[in-house]
């Protein structure tokens, strides 16, 4: 495999990774019957540890993929990275509907609209994808055209 094959494969994992902390997150600030959390936490720390852990580097990724293989595409990554956005927004839609159920007292700067930010995010990923395949399938119909 191709090293951008690689790299779309990494932001498919952060990605996947994104999804999973953001709703762990969200779901153990909702607590048990909706309290919130029996614990003294700091949400908008943990929040921004997460975006930078995993959500930023995902669509890092996804543009490091995209300008490794953007003269040429290739197949696997495009797919890959289809995924992958597919998956930022699957997740931060379920995301956003927790939004509501969060207690006041953990409500801070950026919990409503990080879900958004990345949904818009992933639709960006999915457009790399769809570009990557695009020029895949140009490259291969010239290539016949030359034979």
């Amino acid at each position: 495999m191709k090293l951008e094959t690689w790299v779309s494969i990494a932001s498919l994992a952060l990605s996947a990774m994104f999804v999973a902390l953001m709703i762990s997150l969200y779901n153990f600030l909702i607590g048990p019957g909706g309290s919130g959390p029996q614990q003294v936490v700091d949400p908008q720390g943990l929040l921004g540890e997460l975006v930078s852990i995993s959500g930023a580097p995902a669509v890092i990724l996804a543009g490091i993929a995209f300008a490794m293989s953007r003269a040429f595409g290739t197949k696997s990554g495009g797919l890959l990275l289809i995924a992958a956005g597919i998956v930022m927004i699957a997740g931060m839609a379920v995301t956003a509907t927790m939004v509501p159920r969060i207690g006041p007292q953990f409500f801070v700067p950026g919990i409503d609209s990080i879900p958004y930010v990345f949904v818009a995010a992933g639709a960006g990923i999915i457009a790399t994808g769809v570009i990557l395949l695009i020029k895949t399938s140009r490259r291969t119909q010239s290539l016949d055209d030359l034979r």
